[in-house]
């Protein structure tokens, strides 16, 4: 499998949403839910809660826009189940399954991905039990590495220690939190599509939407530090770099 960003190419983060319920593939909006706007919080430390079988989360995007893939976060182990539905163009229709999510869910990302589809309304649909442990979803596009960056690429750690040197020269120090990794790369010569699937990924995040970077082993919750400027170094191939920042919660 190939490196790889997961992220809101859809504007999910910025939906209207909506909780409800589901019965018969139709949706009827009710208060049922609770806290359900953490599910596009930018945060994976605090859960959605009162989220039961049939309860439902909707996502309004405003218009149609293309989605091919789905992230979880769960604070815990979850065994019940999920299905995301879709329509195009009706609030109430949620009766096109678009992934039908029935294993445990693991403690952590949980990613699934679908073939593309256009909708304006996504439904989160709990469909055999409570969801307890569920902090946040992303639904987007995922772009697999055309190539793999430059070797000399720099894996860092950022301290979250603060320290006061006394007049005699004692040091104290204070953690505020834990440590937060760092990733830093070039890619030297890439082709011109690349660069527009780049450009993409950049200009939908920026330095304001947290998003998922796969290493081919795990998935880590980042942020772009720095926005990623293209150089032409030979005609229609490009030079890049990039660093990311791990996001605690």
């Amino acid at each position: 499998m190939a490196k790889s960003f997961i992220y809101d190419s859809i504007g999910f983060t910025e939906s209207t949403i909506t909780d409800g319920n589901t019965s018969g593939g139709t949706f009827s909006s009710s208060d049922t839910i609770t806290n359900e706007s953490r599910a596009t919080d930018m945060s994976i430390s605090t859960a959605i809660t009162a989220f039961g079988i049939v309860n439902t989360i909707r996502f309004d995007l405003g218009s149609s826009k293309s989605a091919d893939i789905i992230a979880l976060y769960f604070s815990a182990t979850e065994t019940s189940n999920l299905t995301l539905y879709a329509h195009a163009s009706s609030a109430t229709d949620a009766g096109t399954s678009i992934e039908v999510m029935t294993s445990t869910f693991t403690a952590g990302w949980n990613v699934f991905d679908f073939s593309s589809t256009s909708n304006r309304y996504w439904f989160l649909v709990s469909t055999s039990g409570s969801i307890d442990n569920l902090t946040e979803v992303i639904i987007g596009t995922k772009y697999d590495f055309d190539v793999n960056f430059d070797l000399n690429n720099k894996l860092g750690e950022e301290f979250g220690t603060d320290v006061i040197t006394s007049y005699g020269g004692n040091e104290y120090s204070n953690k505020r939190h834990n440590p937060k990794t760092t990733w830093s790369w070039n890619w030297s010569n890439i082709s011109s599509s690349m660069k527009t699937s780049l450009e993409g990924v950049r200009d939908s995040v920026q330095d304001y939407k947290k998003f998922l970077y796969y290493d081919e082993t795990d998935y880590h919750y980042v942020r772009m530090v720095s926005p990623m400027d293209f150089t032409e170094v030979a005609y229609q191939r490009y030079s890049t770099n990039i660093k990311l920042r791990e996001q605690l919660a």
